[in-house]
């Protein structure tokens, strides 16, 4: 699980709107930490290196200062007995003890007993496992029995072995010397129970659970540290029995049976093993048989050959420690993990040291992918090259108009290309400028924070978009031409809390360019501060918004172009050419606008993706435009660097091709506009409608369908009111509702309500809502009175053998038809219980609608953040999924066998029911979503004056876009249809959770159709 360190707690504070910490935090586990430091007499001598100091006063003050310096980790002291001249080792302070007692229990080691490295490792094993002493030992035990320091079924474990020399009197092992094997329980590759047997490795072989190479993992082959125990020449000198017992440890399940402190099973199919984790420190001494325990242990090894070299050692054992425990979608990232060809991009970050990174996995060939095994580099992990071979640019924005230069000139030509705003942001002074350009492109300024993690800050919010070979639809023949000129292209993209948004070639993860949004300069010199995340210096966010690509033909010539905003980053937009890595050569070339508070007041800071499609210029003609929604917070005082707005809200329509203004719509009540939606009737590729909600509650619907932008508006009336306390922030989604004769019965608009961006936000347990609203396009506001309840009746949980182990929830089944020629009803509604909301957006299909909803009153410390659900729903009826008959299906496949079957009903305490939703592991973060049988839609309107003029943006699936085909008003034009790419409503979800980097593919089961499908070779994401 992810940790939020409590020393981090005081940078909660920030000199912005929003938390330091994201709203999404919350304190999890700490991991175990077990330091095992060598007591022999050897550590009695002088590092080979010189100086005074002999190794154990070495390793003992560079252990002090170890735990005084990172207090937050629950750490534990072993040594050798020296009470027993050659037998294992002892736990001179359990796991948990205060820090006095584990100073003292440092400072009262001495050098004078042998180095039985195997039989302490056994030990340690015992004590992890809360199990009888393997040799007799009584201290810190209950009558020979030790008390497991494993709390939490989702805590990880850790062991560093720090010693000077090859294991001497090691003779006592599991299987030899007179000693048993040992017994434990693991897990199959289907995570199905295995019991197995530890042996010590005495040949060339496989014993039960250890393999025994004939050489060790890392060393050449035919080293003298390859010989077995019993190969030796003395039986009890040079063995690799450390390395035996290391990969036990990594193989068992310490914990089998019994609750953890959450009241929850040990066994809980989530966190399946408590096993451990081992770290070695060769110190003055580089042995192979260390590397291969740390190898086969799933930890490091540091050789080291001073005091200072120890130090380093174990900063970096314990640095990479803290880094295994980080991870996605949060306490690391509320982001979407983003599939291409046979990958999948996962970003996450980590709160000590707020650093990031982007993983790459390997896809198998079921859509899998395994954290620990299918990395697609040899790393897994995004690169930042060298700061010389960097190309990073950035823009400035002085009346309305945006000027990219480079950020790799030299440093003064960097700032001397600033508005005096900008410099002002980043020093008083040029040299202090200076230092900061140089810092941010990565070189190390003296004086400021050292990052020895990398130089991919946090990634918090931000999600990653890929941009390979076009993939849209248009009846344009020059899109042909531009999809096999881009046919090789491999980029991803992603912003970060470092000051950039990132591009990274797929082929090596390598970073190809960095950009520097001007909207972000505030906050750039925070991150020099060598106490950045702390009280003095806290966090802060950069370009930390969602984004989106489209292609478009801007004049004559195709571009991807990608727009984002920067979410609790700043107060603006930005837009770059994507089209090819060989734009980034300048500045001038990548970046295209800026939209910012600097020239418009009432632009707050936007979490939501913008919309990117055609609008109507004139009655027969069409332009590329970008929607922008204003965001939150507009009239916060950052008039040093931008201007203070208004609290307003409003929409932004812009050119796609230069940012300038097309159409700015206000909106009533001035809360701040959220995530808009766009209709596009008659698949024409030109908008007619936008839908977004607010923070006061009230859903919107823009009208676009006038003949110039002049004449676009705001219906009067929102289409609905959930009230003031019942905010609008995830994006709608929507669906054409059409009478069975095909007449129109308007939009059926499905969103949620429920905000989590503040601290006061976690705290909220207001009930909040997922609504599906029939708009009539009449301009009247929907009462709820109109709307039918539905609610969720019974929740049930499932371990059976077989079947998918989770908990689950029953809808109710009120009835409701919208296109009956007698129905009254204009929707439905379903109240979620208290402090729930909707957190991801909705994901609509013909048959389902998918939601995310995460809950924050949670008091489970192995749910990071809250818990949350991914409930599936009837867009139509707000109840269990159907297909077109009413015939109710499962939308999650229970059984597994990929299709829904009455098997995969459940046995709620009500009766048998297909579940509507089910319980994540953590707070959801955006759906990823795999489509597997798709189509093209093909509209049956016939083209009118507008022609082929919205050809000119290449459709995508209507989720991915943040478009959606819909009906319109009486009289609105139209022009030449295009085929729209659709998903039946099948293939698969990637689901992550806050605080778990291990994401679930989950198949989406539709209902059983024998339809023709024109299948597509594209997945669609989002």
């Amino acid at each position: 699980m992810a940790l939020a360190f409590p020393a981090l707690a005081h940078s909660a504070f920030a000199a912005e709107p929003y938390p330091a910490l994201p709203a999404t935090l919350s304190s999890t586990v700490t991991p175990n930490v077990l330091l095992h430091i060598d007591n022999s007499g050897s550590m009695g001598d002088r590092p080979r290196s010189g100086g005074d100091k002999i190794k154990m006063d070495i390793a003992k003050d560079v252990a002090t200062k170890l735990i005084e310096d990172n207090p937050n980790l629950r750490w534990g002291i072993f040594s050798f007995d020296t009470r027993s001249t050659s037998t294992s080792g002892v736990l001179q302070a359990p796991i948990g003890s205060d820090k006095d007692t584990l100073l003292t229990s440092i400072s009262n080691l001495s050098d004078s007993t042998w180095t039985p490295l195997g039989e302490a490792m056994v030990e340690i094993t015992r004590y992890f496992g809360g199990q009888s002493s393997f040799y007799g030992k009584t201290r810190n035990t209950s009558n020979g029995t030790y008390t497991s320091p494993i709390q939490y079924r989702c805590q990880k474990n850790f062991a560093i072995v720090v010693t000077d020399g090859q294991s001497t009197k090691d003779n006592a092992l599991p299987g030899v010397g007179g000693k048993s094997v040992i017994d434990y329980t693991s897990y199959d590759s289907a995570d199905r129970a295995q019991s197995r047997s530890f042996q010590i490795c005495q040949n060339t072989n496989t014993v039960s659970s250890v393999t025994c190479p004939a050489t060790l993992e890392g060393a050449a082959s035919g080293s003298s540290a390859n010989r077995f125990y019993g190969n030796a020449s003395d039986d009890e000198t040079y063995g690799r029995s450390i390395r035996d017992v290391a990969m036990y440890a990594y193989d068992a399940d310490f914990r089998v049976g019994g609750t953890d402190l959450d009241g929850k099973s040990f066994d809980d199919p989530k966190f399946l093993k408590q096993n451990l984790t081992t770290y070695t420190v060769g110190f003055d001494v580089n042995d192979p048989v260390l590397n291969a325990t740390a190898i086969v242990g799933h930890g490091k090894y540091y050789p080291a050959g001073d005091e200072n070299a120890l130090t380093v050692a174990l900063g970096n054992a314990v640095a990479d420690i803290v880094d295994s425990i980080s991870n996605a979608g949060g306490v690391a990232t509320q982001s979407e993990t983003v599939s291409v060809g046979n990958k999948v991009f996962q970003p996450v970050f980590n709160p000590k040291g707020w650093y990031g990174e982007l993983r790459c996995f390997n896809l198998d060939g079921s859509g899998n992918f395994d954290p620990a095994t299918s990395q697609c580099t040899p790393n897994g992990k995004a690169i930042i090259p060298a700061a010389a071979s960097r190309k990073i640019h950035s823009a400035k924005v002085t009346g309305g108009t945006t000027t990219a230069f480079s950020f790799m000139d030299g440093p003064s030509t960097v700032v001397g290309n600033m508005t005096t705003a900008q410099k002002n942001a980043l020093g008083a002074n040029n040299t202090e400028r200076q230092n900061v350009v140089r810092f941010l492109r990565g070189e190390t300024v003296s004086g400021y924070r050292t990052r020895s993690n990398g130089l991919l800050g946090d990634i918090i919010d931000s999600q990653p978009v890929v941009v390979t070979k076009p993939s849209g639809q248009t009846p344009e023949t020059s899109y042909d031409v531009f999809k096999n000129a881009n046919a090789g292209r491999n980029m991803v993209f992603i912003g970060a809390n470092d000051g950039m948004l990132h591009a990274f070639s797929i082929a090596d993860m390598t970073e190809i360019m960095g950009y520097i949004p001007s909207a972000v300069y505030p906050h750039l010199k925070a991150l020099t501060a060598t106490d950045y995340g702390e009280a003095g210096t806290p966090h802060t966010y950069h370009v930390n918004g969602a984004m989106r690509q489209m292609d478009v033909r801007l004049g004559s010539a195709w571009k991807t172009i990608l727009t984002g905003g920067l979410g609790q980053g700043g107060q603006g937009y930005f837009a770059i050419d994507a089209t090819s890595a060989a734009n980034f050569s300048s500045a001038t070339s990548t970046v295209r606008w800026e939209w910012t508070d600097q020239s418009h007041a009432n632009v707050g800071y936007a979490f939501g993706a913008p919309v990117i499609y055609n609008v109507r210029a004139s009655r027969t003609t069409a332009e590329p435009a970008v929607i922008l929604n204003n965001g939150y917070d507009a009239d916060y005082d950052d008039s040093s660097y931008g201007t203070r707005g208004s609290r307003t809200s409003a929409l932004y329509i812009v050119r796609a091709s230069d940012g300038t203004l097309i159409k700015r719509i206000d909106v009533p009540g001035g809360a701040g506009l959220s995530a808009p939606a766009g209709v596009d009737y008659g698949q024409d590729g030109v908008l007619d409608y936008v839908y977004a909600g607010d923070l006061n509650g009230k859903l919107w619907r823009f009208d676009l369908t006038a003949d110039s932008p002049d004449g676009f508006s705001v219906v009067s009336n929102p289409v609905y009111d959930a009230g003031l306390t019942h905010p609008i922030v995830m994006r709608p989604a929507i669906q054409a509702l059409n009478a069975s004769d095909g007449t129109s019965l308007g939009n059926m608009v499905v969103f949620g309500t429920g905000k989590l961006l503040t601290n006061a936000d976690r705290l909220d347990t207001t009930t909040q809502t997922l609504y599906g609203v029939l708009d009539k396009l009449d301009g009247t506001t929907v009462a709820q009175s109109k709307l039918v309840a539905q609610t969720i009746v019974d929740t049930a949980s499932l371990d059976d053998s077989g079947r998918r182990i989770g908990t689950y929830r029953k809808m109710s089944t009120n009835a409701i038809d919208l296109k009956a020629a007698d129905n009254v009803k204009l929707g439905w509604y379903v109240n979620l219980p208290g402090g729930e909301r909707l957190v991801t957006s909705p994901m609509l299909f013909n048959d389902k609608v998918l939601f995310g909803t995460g809950s924050t009153q949670s008091t489970e410390q192995c749910l990071p953040g809250g818990k949350g659900w991914i409930m599936g729903l009837n867009p139509l009826t707000g109840s269990v999924t159907a297909d077109r008959r009413g015939r109710p299906y499962s939308f999650v496949d229970i059984t597994p066998d990929l299709r829904s079957t009455t098997a995969d009903q459940i046995g709620f305490g009500s009766g048998p029911a297909y579940a509507s939703g089910y319980e994540t592991g953590g707070i959801p973060t955006e759906i990823a979503y795999v489509a597997g049988d798709s189509k093209l839609v093909t509209s049956d309107k016939p083209g009118g004056v507008l022609g082929s003029a919205g050809h000119v943006v290449a459709q995508r699936e209507s989720n991915s876009m943040g478009v959606y085909i819909g009906n319109a008003a009486p009289g609105v034009t139209t022009g030449d249809p295009s085929k729209v790419p659709a998903s039946i409503g099948n293939g698969s979800t990637y689901n992550c959770t806050i605080g778990n980097d291990k994401c679930t593919k989950e198949p989406l089961l539709g209902p059983a159709s024998g339809a023709k499908v024109e299948t597509l070779t594209w997945r669609e994401i989002k």
